[in-house]
């Protein structure tokens, strides 16, 4: 064997030595000949068809072989291995060659030695097996916890107090507390006077009976600020499938929290704002229209267009204690639980509503239509009157002619339904076709608040539908509302 120490160890001993590594070692000459190498060199050449056992049965040299191949690995190895060959400092490094279809995952080292004068390259190699593998995975594994942007923590419950193990960078920096603090010590060193202990009580439960949980829970940070920590506690599992560890993420949620308080305060505010006018206002605007009717047909004609500006005011008062009550609604659910919800008998209740509100101008407020609504389904809420509701009243409030014209209309598609509120009022320019859903928006001249389109807007989007405007012919504006029909979505 090329390179051994002939009067330190004799050579039988040291080839016997070397067939048992099994490591594939080759020694090669600086003519790229292989003059010596092991057993499990041997082996693998000869049963293994791989890039870096080609066939040298032909007398071509080893390095001559690997320049020619095809593969793009062994070409880059046959150049590392002649700069050792060729270079007057010592060269010595490692490949790792990777799996590809033409042959398995290698771990190749190289070296060089001199021997009686001359130059040899040493080359050994041997499989990336399963377990290098899993040990690189792991370090990557470690690596993308300690970077990661949630607070990581490792607890061993077979330990006393079920102590943490192991805690990331991004732990430390949501409690402020140092790892090497933390580690050692259980969780509840974050629990404080405000901590509620039911929630305690729940991961506690869930530890003890290798659950995963989720919660919520006040912490302290080391300088004793409280923070709002939403805790994700899982089990580990070994490889008999038994538990082992639990995992914990902890994720600093107190911005989140605090906006939630703030709008839950908000929410309380509209409720009684909502009870008071909605039982008060309403009641009283109801008991004026009561007795303006009554008066319709008793005024002279010079009192007529009095009468009905007051009347109007009256009926806008009342439809406004309404548009408060569903914005409540709307603000106190963040997610509504959609259902099935007929559309046409929404219309067609809404339609009447509009009718016998305005039945003091009558003769002036023609609404078509509702004699050919299609049956169908959408997607929606209790509330989905509102819509329409506000969308007629608007096509009323904000129309200029003496005679008001309204059409309503449905398109059903497979997958939606169209429903368009048609009015010969001044139309709506495309300037402020989109900015007239905003909050508080109207028209110059209208007597509404701006919330009923603002209304509108934000409950088909909520519903997963959209509202624009379009052009009516000749004049006037077509509100259109897309809705998702609830079969479409069952299917």
């Amino acid at each position: 064997m090329v390179g051994r120490d002939d009067e330190s160890m004799p050579p039988e001993l040291t080839d016997a030595v070397l067939d048992t590594l099994l490591a594939r070692i080759a020694v090669i000459d600086v003519a790229g000949q292989i003059v010596e190498s092991n057993a499990s060199w041997q082996a693998f050449a000869e049963t293994t068809d791989h890039p870096l056992a080609p066939d040298t049965s032909t007398g071509e040299a080893y390095l001559a072989c690997l320049e020619r191949s095809s593969n793009e690995q062994a070409v880059r190895l046959a150049g590392r291995l002649q700069s050792v060959l060729d270079a007057d400092a010592d060269t010595s490094g490692e490949y790792l060659y990777r799996a590809d279809p033409e042959g398995k995952a290698l771990h190749v080292r190289f070296a060089r030695t001199e021997h009686e004068g001359e130059r040899h390259a040493v080359v050994a190699h041997r499989d990336r097996n399963a377990r290098t593998e899993a040990a690189a995975n792991l370090r990557l594994k470690e690596r993308a916890m300690d970077e990661a942007p949630v607070g990581i923590t490792i607890s061993d419950p077979d330990q006393p107090d079920n102590p943490v193990i192991y805690a990331n960078a991004a732990f430390e920096r949501i409690t402020g507390y140092p790892i090497q603090k933390v580690v050692g010590q259980n969780c509840r060193f974050l629990q404080g006077e405000n901590t509620d202990p039911e929630t305690v009580a729940r991961m506690r439960r869930a530890v003890d009976e290798w659950e995963p949980v989720t919660v919520e829970v006040r912490n302290y940070r080391q300088n004793g600020e409280e923070f709002w920590n939403q805790v994700t506690i899982a089990p580990i599992y070994d490889e008999d499938g038994e538990p082992s560890h639990y995992v914990g993420f902890q994720q600093d949620v107190t911005d989140r929290k605090q906006a939630e308080e703030a709008l839950e305060t908000e929410r309380d505010r509209l409720a009684l704002l909502n009870q008071i006018v909605r039982h008060d206002i309403r009641n009283d605007m109801s008991v004026a229209l009561g007795w303006g009717g009554e008066l319709a047909d008793r005024l002279p004609p010079k009192d007529a267009d009095a009468f009905e500006r007051v009347m109007t005011a009256a009926t806008h008062t009342k439809e406004l204690t309404e548009a408060v009550g569903d914005l409540t609604q709307i603000l106190g659910t963040a997610d509504p639980e959609l259902e099935s919800v007929p559309l046409e008998e929404v219309l067609r209740k809404e339609i009447e509503r509009v009718r016998s509100n305005f039945d003091y101008r009558s003769e002036q407020i023609t609404i078509e239509g509702n004699e050919e609504l299609p049956a169908v389904d959408v997607l929606a809420t209790s509330i989905l009157s509102s819509v329409f509701g506000n969308l007629l009243d608007n096509a009323v409030f904000h129309n200029d002619k003496s005679q008001i014209e309204i059409s309503v209309g449905v398109e059903v598609t497979p997958e939606t339904a169209v429903v368009r509120v048609a009015d010969n009022g001044p139309g709506v320019p495309d300037t402020r076709k989109r900015e007239v859903f905003g909050r508080g928006k109207k028209g110059l001249e209208s007597p509404g608040s701006g919330l009923g389109l603002y209304l509108a807007d934000n409950l088909v989007e909520t519903y997963g539908g959209r509202v624009w405007i379009e052009d009516n012919d000749p004049a006037g504006a077509v509100f259109c509302v897309e809705l998702q029909r609830a079969d479409a979505a069952e299917a």
